[in-house]
């Protein structure tokens, strides 16, 4: 199951705006080739309707990369000001060359595939995703996200979530309240350990796999942890 818009004055099956995770922020990367009022649209949706403890939450630094789009003057004084209608925003970066789009790309050995699910994943519900997938809403106990790629839950994660699915262990689990009932990363799985007799609860944090197994970390080492990763498969 896929969610992905499907507007006129969009390319079909790839959503106007891309979210990524990068150090203790967000990074919006904004289609080249949608029609402006399909792009606005759409952010107002992703930004305004819905109820993301992540989007509307805690104070989050935030990165827009509008690539080569040609945007008018007026054009760029809307899309912006959509931003900075959000209180929790830190506007850090605004431009077509971020620094933490080049980053992300710097870090990435995989092709770049994401899809957007809005809404939440109940109790019996699987779904599955092709690529990197980003939650816009909770995983609730008994529901499971599974994706080829990495997982983003803009909200409460305290489901199963299983990346990498087709075997890429480079692949991450990443919520902004992160108390899952089972993490799996590629072939291995393991259980959040419990505190007190109750799920560990965290706040933005991420698993991924080192030598010894899987280790769970704040958000804001991801980068420095993925490019320690990538320099030692070149020394290898």
């Amino acid at each position: 199951m896929s969610v992905n818009a499907n507007t006129s004055g969009k390319p079909e099956g790839r959503p106007p705006v891309s979210v990524k995770g990068v150090n203790d922020g967000l990074l919006f990367l904004l289609d080249e080739e949608c029609e402006h009022e399909v792009l606005t649209a759409y952010l107002r949706e992703l930004l305004f309707e819905n109820p993301s403890q992540l989007l509307s939450g805690p104070d989050v630094k935030v990165s827009v990369d509008y690539g080569n789009r040609n945007l008018t003057a007026q054009e760029n004084l809307e899309l912006l000001q959509l931003f900075l209608q959000k209180d929790n925003f830190c506007m850090r970066e605004w431009s077509s060359n971020t620094v933490a789009r080049r980053a992300l790309f710097a870090n990435r050995n995989r092709p770049e595939r994401q899809n957007i699910h809005k809404g939440t994943i109940r109790a019996g519900q699987q779904v599955y995703y092709d690529g990197d997938v980003v939650v816009i809403g909770d995983v609730n106990p008994g529901g499971e996200i599974i994706a080829t790629g990495d997982i983003y839950v803009f909200g409460r994660l305290r489901g199963i979530a299983h990346a990498g699915a087709r075997g890429d262990t480079s692949a991450i689990i990443a919520a902004a309240e992160f108390a899952p009932l089972q993490l799996r990363i590629a072939g291995t799985v393991t259980r959040v350990p419990k505190v007190d007799g109750r799920v560990m609860n965290t706040f933005m944090e991420f698993a991924y796999l080192r030598d010894d197994g899987m280790a769970v970390d704040k958000m804001h080492y991801l980068f420095a942890i993925r490019g320690e990763k990538k320099a030692k498969r070149k020394r290898g």
